[in-house]
């Protein structure tokens, strides 16, 4: 009689995951965020005390990547935020997390024309305490967003963000600059 192979940890996190969704998914976004952090925790992710999340997120990724998701304390996410976790993400304590951000840990170099999306590329994310992005903000594989930033809606972030900048579409601004012009 055939064995059947072991399950991998990513299968057991998404069966968790997916009994967690089915239980709070259905709640109206921003009621029992309690319980639905809880139920995160409960489906595996890293998540500190105090965090929330305001509806069910998208989480999606290798178990590498679901393992090494670390998300801090006192953070709070908005309503369709989207996890793709190939690689490393780190998100540190007091951070806010606008409307349907997305943090894409995968992407794909430009190939020929006969294929655009060419090798893939898998690289971490951190994002630094006391932190602000701002609704569908989209962060891309390899990038760090300093401590005390504020990512402006919208913006795809492609390369690092110094601490304490205001990036408001391609425009990077010191904070202190800017408050200091108020």
């Amino acid at each position: 009689m055939d064995t059947p192979p072991p399950r991998s940890v990513t299968a057991d996190f998404h069966a968790v995951f997916r009994v967690a969704e089915a239980l709070v998914a259905r709640l109206p976004p921003f009621v029992a965020s309690r319980l639905r952090s809880s139920a995160l925790r409960a489906a595996g992710i890293n998540l500190g005390k105090r965090s929330v999340f305001w509806d069910f997120p998208t989480i999606l990724g290798t178990k590498e990547g679901v393992a090494a998701l670390s998300i801090g304390q006192f953070c709070g996410f908005n309503t369709g935020c989207f996890f793709d976790l190939e690689a490393p993400l780190v998100i540190e304590d007091h951070v806010s997390v606008g409307h349907d951000v997305m943090f894409l840990t995968k992407s794909f170099e430009v190939g020929p024309a006969r294929q655009r999306a060419g090798v893939a590329r898998r690289a971490p994310i951190r994002i630094g305490t006391g932190a602000w992005l701002g609704a569908r903000v989209t962060v891309l594989p390899g990038v760090t967003i300093g401590p005390g930033a504020v990512i402006g809606a919208s913006v795809v972030v492609d390369k690092d963000v110094p601490a304490q900048t205001l990036v408001m579409g391609a425009q990077r601004v010191s904070l202190a600059k800017w408050r200091s012009n108020g």
